[in-house]
């Protein structure tokens, strides 16, 4: 099984068009992080149509630029590549953090699960920065967890790297550091204002130059993303964040514009103003928005839940896929309910073992779920977020299923390994 998992995530990268940016993709945001990439090689910065952009973090496109630089043409499939092995990396650290939790049982579980759970598969192939954000969050997730048991620095430290770095990589895992701070401040240690300092201080000084780049480019008027507003517009007009049919006249007849209009070299560009304006213009009409929603406010939250933890995006609104591509989406859904299921019996069986930690987790997801609650809400939002911590969680489900299965048949059932008496003997490497 081992074999045929890492079988099939090469299949779904040698399958792929090696020219072509997605895979088994209705649409993506690819081609912006490109163009990006492409201005950067062309020495005009992260710009679009020679203006100055922060809709996008620039920890991907300056991937992409080096991919570009040392493949040429090729850059697709190098990335490609490089994903693969970030997603088995992935897979890897999520079933070490389930041995370090539940034993060696549910870690070989969490990691034949991980292999074969479609939407990790799915993101190996996109020249999107979900696989690479899915490593970055494996990692913090487990520093994180060891963070309760060892209380050191060491932890402290990886978790400030992975959440800086992951935070030029996508602008919502901007939050780690908050979270990496709760863990610390619920499991204080004697060291426990020296880590916290360095759990939130690294972040911030990996940040610091894109902070000063936007201070300097934007004279000041944005700190950290204009990506804020137009999303926040989305999050109630469109809040599945696609492109479906009839969502670009109604974001245009709202706002006036929409992203593809300023992710562009062309002329037209030009027309519009600094990405700056467009954000605050965003934001200032917000609230309207969601006051003229009335009582519907409510169905709208339920169905960015829906589709934020149910992957319902997925399943409804898709009909301008081909039938095979809804077909595919479908059993990818079916498959994500049932290591969702497996997760939350992996975290009862956490509960009875570390409360701690148990309570830290949910403060994690339910944490991610109401920061994005005003925002576009969708499966791809919560891949690189949430997989991770599902996937680590998962084996342990499954050995609790299997014993409530095999008691309930009068059989010698198999039980979730003991917490092993060395938690930390060997690194992730060595587990494997």
């Amino acid at each position: 099984m081992l074999v045929a998992g890492i079988a099939v995530r090469i299949a779904f990268i040698a399958l792929a068009n090696q020219s072509a940016l997605t895979f088994h993709s209705g649409g993506s945001d690819a081609p912006s992080y490109v163009l990006l990439a492409q201005n950067l090689l062309a020495r005009v910065g992260l710009t679009y149509g020679g203006l100055p952009s922060a809709v996008r973090p620039p920890g991907y496109p300056m991937l992409i630029a080096g991919f570009m630089l040392i493949l040429g043409d090729k850059y697709i499939l190098g990335i490609r590549c490089l994903q693969f092995a970030l997603g088995i990396a992935t897979v890897a650290l999520c079933a070490g953090t389930a041995r370090h939790l539940f034993g060696d049982r549910a870690a070989r579980a969490s990691l034949l699960i991980g292999l074969f759970f479609p939407t990790l598969i799915f993101t190996t192939a996109q020249m999107l920065t979900e696989c690479l954000a899915g490593f970055l969050t494996a990692v913090f997730l487990r520093s994180l967890i060891l963070q309760f048991a060892r209380k050191d620095s060491r932890s402290a430290w990886t978790m400030g790297w992975t959440a800086g770095v992951e935070s030029m990589i996508r602008f919502n895992a901007a939050a780690l550091p908050l979270f990496a701070g709760i863990a610390i401040w619920k499991s204080m240690g004697r060291s426990g204002i020296k880590n916290l300092a360095i759990a939130l201080g690294i972040p911030l000084l990996i940040v610091l130059p894109w902070l000063i780049r936007n201070e300097i480019a934007f004279h000041g008027e944005v700190l950290y993303s204009t990506q804020g507003g137009p999303n926040a517009v989305q999050g109630v007009l469109t809040s599945e964040g696609r492109t479906q049919p009839g969502d670009s006249e109604i974001l245009r007849e709202n706002l006036g514009w929409e992203l593809h209009q300023i992710e562009t070299n062309d002329s037209s560009r030009q027309l519009l103003p600094s990405e700056a304006a467009l954000d605050r213009r965003a934001i200032a009409i917000v609230p309207a928005l969601w006051k003229r929603q009335n009582w519907h406010v409510f169905p709208l939250v339920m169905r960015k839940l829906a589709d934020f933890w149910l992957s319902m995006d997925q399943l409804v609104g898709t009909a301008s896929l081909a039938a095979p591509e809804r077909a595919i989406r479908f059993g990818g859904v079916l498959a994500y309910w049932a290591v969702l299921v497996l997760a939350i019996l992996g975290w009862s069986t956490l509960r009875r073992r570390k409360e701690q930690v148990a309570a830290m987790l949910v403060i994690y997801a339910a944490g991610f779920t109401l920061l994005h609650l005003p925002l576009v809400m969708n499966t791809r939002l919560r891949i690189p977020l949430l997989e991770p911590l599902f996937v680590t969680l998962a084996g342990a489900g499954w050995m609790r299923l299997s014993q409530i299965w095999t008691s309930r048949w009068g059989l010698a059932g198999a039980s979730v390994d003991p917490v092993p008496k060395d938690l930390y003997r060997s690194s992730v490497t060595s587990s494997f």
